[in-house]
């Protein structure tokens, strides 16, 4: 995995890893924060790289990076009556939240 995505890992999920692989939760004067785990991976990384100078397909990996907040998605219709008059239809704002659609005020 590159740098920059180990990096966006981390700082996407901070908290779980220094909860689970930091090994100075008993020494917080330290504020590492899962730093020591962060260099740990970032060497991992410069070690592969340096020894596998080719990357074969079978060896390609995709990473897939989400949030743990959740996204949520809402639908609203809104009915809006068309009153008929001669060749032009004039649109009724009877819903709230349509307010803006009112001519200028001079």
């Amino acid at each position: 995995m590159g740098y920059s995505l180990i990096q966006t890992q981390f700082y996407l999920d901070r908290e779980e890893i220094t909860a689970l692989y930091c090994v100075n939760k008993d020494k917080p004067e330290l504020q590492c924060d899962g730093k020591c785990e962060l260099g740990k991976r970032l060497s991992q990384a410069k070690d592969y790289q340096e020894n596998e100078a080719e990357i074969t397909l079978e060896e390609l990996s995709l990473t897939f990076l989400h949030t743990k907040e959740e996204i949520q998605v809402t639908q609203q219709k809104v009915k809006i009556p068309i009153i008929h008059q001669g060749f032009y239809s004039i649109l009724q704002n009877s819903e709230r939240g349509l307010d803006f659609f009112h001519p200028p005020k001079g």
